[in-house]
């Protein structure tokens, strides 16, 4: 109470869209959305886990008590949402006929992704995150958010006049916008990454700050990209326009930058 803190819970959300018409796929677009959130959300709104997720992995998954069940609900102070990146999702529900199963089996889906585990860069696709920030809102009670990890990856030894960066963060932060005008209680949003640093899936083979670490120098230098001189220009107001920095040839864009590098 003295130093006014709150404590939230960290979630992992990818933007979920049936791989094809078919009322199973749709089915287990929900199973999935169940398995990746609804994990954590159910047993802090309702005090229980979602019936899918009790339903396929049956005596394995804990139960909880009256009490546990009153305790946990409304155990937060705000969500926190990390997101990247958009996949499809078909139904797998043969998996289930597997005896020892992990958490994939028990979910049965195929998440269908391109972008997860290859060095390439994410699709531009923010229609995603205003999808799973609406969902929030719908299924759980518009619970306060914070955007905790959202950003775009690139090559290590990419150019530091980043456009892809820019227009990663123009669509995602306008995505967050329109479901602000929606009514999702979103109340702060943080770009990953402030500077280029060890990735948990991608080691330093890719970068996603918005300032370059060159590990060659002895003392770490650091160079601000593109995309950091684009964001401070947002922060202050003075700029959102894409248009703008697509115009590499000005100069006032890509002065002080510091060398490109191979």
């Amino acid at each position: 109470d003295q130093q006014r803190g709150v404590v939230g819970i960290s979630i992992y959300t990818f933007g979920m869209t049936p791989q094809t018409n078919k009322e199973e796929d749709t089915i287990a677009t929900q199973r999935a959305r169940d398995f990746f959130v609804g994990w954590i959300m159910e047993p802090l709104i309702y005090g229980d886990y979602p019936i899918s997720m009790k339903k396929n992995i049956g005596a394995r998954i804990p139960t909880f008590t009256s009490c546990e069940s009153k305790q946990v609900q409304g155990s937060y102070d705000f969500i926190g949402v990390i997101h990247y990146m958009n996949m499809n999702i078909s139904d797998n529900y043969g998996a289930l006929n597997i005896k020892l199963r992990d958490f994939n089996g028990d979910m049965a889906v195929n998440l269908i992704h391109d972008d997860l585990y290859s060095n390439t860069e994410y699709s531009v696709t923010p229609w995603g995150l205003q999808q799973e920030l609406d969902k929030f809102k719908l299924l759980y009670g518009n619970p306060p958010l914070f955007i905790l990890e959202n950003g775009q990856r690139t090559a290590s030894n990419s150019s530091l006049l980043d456009l892809s960066r820019v227009k990663y963060f123009h669509g995602y932060i306008g995505a967050v916008l329109d479901a602000l005008r929606n009514g999702s209680n979103v109340k702060g949003y943080f770009a990953w990454s402030f500077m280029d640093v060890f990735e948990l899936l991608d080691g330093y083979s890719a970068s996603y700050g918005l300032y370059y670490v060159d590990r060659n120098d002895p003392e770490l230098k650091r160079y601000p990209k593109l995309s950091a001189k684009w964001y401070k220009w947002f922060l202050m107001g003075r700029t959102s326009s894409i248009e703008l920095v697509e115009n590499e040839k000005d100069p006032s864009l890509v002065s002080n930058l510091g060398p490109l590098f191979e």
